[in-house]
């Protein structure tokens, strides 16, 4: 009894902690907005969070600065939880933060976890509309999703799976994320299996499978993929990742177990590394959703909830494939905005 009454005492201690920081933080951050030398004209009257476990990808970066220019527009700080801390707190600590913190609208990558959807309908509870973006949780009380119709997305990748499918194909192998189930990636992956089935007619003998990624740790993509390719039982011909971290540990792996020309990667999103091997042919072609449309639109969507009351359940932005037909002008784009 002693054990769990202090058991329970130290969670207590343990979430006042993290609340009254999320509090001091925030408030930090606010008064820092307002009194730093760039945005001295600029006042602003809302505060919105924006919180992913991945922020330090490209990917979200890219969503985050687009999202940070349309929010200043509006007269409206957003903050990227937790970039500017020391210690690394998941979405649900973050999420915490953001709640305790009173913030104006949340904007939040759910992972599928119970944890995050009953957060979501915390904030809810509390007047903080919450949108969700690329992946959603639509059992909970967000007010909007902003990402890709997962239909479309899985026929987009059965597509191009198709492309690449040649006579001594046998073995198709899809990776998913996270040790939840994710319904977005689940329907992707079920509409990018019937997408090909239905090309290739019932008499084909090509396996589509997936491999669920375990997600607790910044090296479980790298470990996964590596352990796949080392099992030649297990190694398909075409490996399609749905996540850019995949993607790129997917890539580094073609390269060291010298498997170019025999595993196809279909990627997510087009990081420089990524381009480069398309161009050279290492990798046929990655998918890139289009992270300004992303960013725009998540602010929009909780700016049209404030002044309307309510606002569209589904916002889709564009996808877009990138192969050796179009790489070279992403490649200039890169370099182009480099420059500048």
């Amino acid at each position: 009894m002693k054990k769990q009454i202090y058991a329970a005492v130290t969670g207590i201690l343990l979430l006042g902690a993290v609340t009254a920081g999320g509090w001091i933080y925030y408030d930090r951050m606010i008064r820092q907005s307002e009194l730093d030398p760039v945005n001295e004209f600029q006042k602003y009257e809302k505060h919105y969070v924006l919180i992913t476990e991945d922020m330090k990808s490209s990917f979200w970066q890219a969503v985050y600065s687009s999202a940070k220019e349309e929010a200043a527009k509006n007269g409206i700080y957003l903050e990227l939880a937790g970039a500017d801390l020391s210690v690394d707190y998941g979405i649900e600590d973050l999420m915490e933060v953001g709640i305790a913190a009173k913030a104006d609208g949340i904007i939040v990558h759910p992972d599928g976890s119970k944890k995050i959807e009953t957060l979501i309908n915390k904030a809810s509870s509390e007047a903080i509309p919450v949108v969700t973006v690329l992946d959603d949780a639509p059992q909970t009380k967000r007010r909007s999703f902003i990402g890709i119709n997962s239909v479309q997305m899985g026929e987009e990748y059965g597509q191009e799976i198709i492309r690449n499918i040649e006579d001594d194909t046998k073995k198709v192998l899809v990776l998913l994320k996270g040790e939840t189930e994710n319904g977005n990636e689940n329907l992707v992956f079920a509409q990018m299996k019937t997408t090909v089935k239905d090309a290739l007619g019932k008499e084909s003998k090509i396996e589509i499978a997936s491999y669920q990624v375990k997600n607790q740790t910044a090296f479980d993509s790298e470990e996964t993929i590596r352990s796949i390719f080392r099992d030649e039982d297990m190694l398909p011909d075409i490996l399609v990742c749905l996540d850019e971290v995949d993607t790129e540990c997917a890539y580094q792996a073609v390269i060291d177990y010298n498997k170019v020309g025999e595993v196809a990667i279909i990627g997510y999103h087009p990081s420089e590394k990524i381009l480069n091997a398309i161009k050279r042919n290492v990798v046929p072609a990655t998918f890139e959703i289009d992270t300004i449309q992303m960013g725009i639109k998540c602010i929009d969507a909780l700016l049209e909830y404030d002044k309307m009351g309510y606002v569209s359940d589904f916002n889709s932005v564009d996808l877009y494939l990138i192969n050796q037909n179009n790489v070279q002008e992403y490649l200039e784009s890169e370099e182009e905005q480099t420059n500048h």
